[in-house]
């Protein structure tokens, strides 16, 4: 699991950048060699351009990589798009949102088991109550009669040894569609209370 892992601070510093490079390396779209070394990924082809190159110039050159705002997962997946825009198999990303789509949390919650379930990562954005937001990426659930609980991969700290996940998000299925940040995020550094608000999948 280290070897998928991705920690923030490794690469660059932007949580949802980690947690799709993570979900690239779990879809085998690219492996970490191809993220840190440049020669690495001109292995990957004949010498020309490619998309591991664009990947790394377009999310992992320090431009945009080190955005201080952030990423809308719009943005992050029309951005991946084009980096593997001449690829034989394009890696095709969908975004899911309450505020742009008018997607509603029930949506998200299903979109995320119909993901988990079928055995691929989703990548999980966060916004907290008080301040900022953060992205994750969820490779597990159980449900409850009242939430989702979601098993995460979070760059923001290290893995523990024997684990698999190092982060906990609950859901609340939130029926009615009016609750606001009724979501919990557990971590190393505590709990936090806030909102899932968008997510992105690769499809396949």
């Amino acid at each position: 699991m280290n070897s998928l892992f991705a920690r923030q601070g490794d690469l660059d510093g932007a949580c949802a950048v980690y947690s799709l490079m993570m979900m690239l390396m779990i879809h085998k779209k690219v492996n970490r060699q191809e993220l840190e070394d440049r020669k690495q990924a001109q292995k990957a082809t004949d010498g020309g351009w490619n998309s591991y190159m664009r990947l790394q110039d377009q999310f992992l050159s320090g431009l945009i990589g080190l955005y201080k705002d952030g990423y809308c997962f719009d943005q992050l997946a029309d951005e991946l798009r084009v980096c593997f825009k001449k690829k034989a198999k394009a890696v095709v990303t969908k975004a899911y949102n309450k505020r742009s789509s008018s997607k509603e949390k029930k949506e998200l919650t299903e979109k995320i088991v119909e993901t988990i379930k079928a055995g691929y990562p989703v990548e999980i954005g966060f916004t907290y109550k008080n301040k900022g937001g953060h992205a994750v990426v969820a490779i597990g659930y159980c449900k409850a009669i009242d939430k989702l609980r979601l098993f995460c991969l979070d760059p923001g700290f290290e893995m523990p040894e024997t684990g698999f996940w190092n982060a906990i998000i609950d859901m609340e299925y939130d029926i009615h569609g009016n609750a606001v940040y009724s979501d919990i995020h557990y971590s190393k550094y505590g709990v936090r209370e806030g909102t899932v608000d968008e997510i992105l999948t690769i499809e396949v």
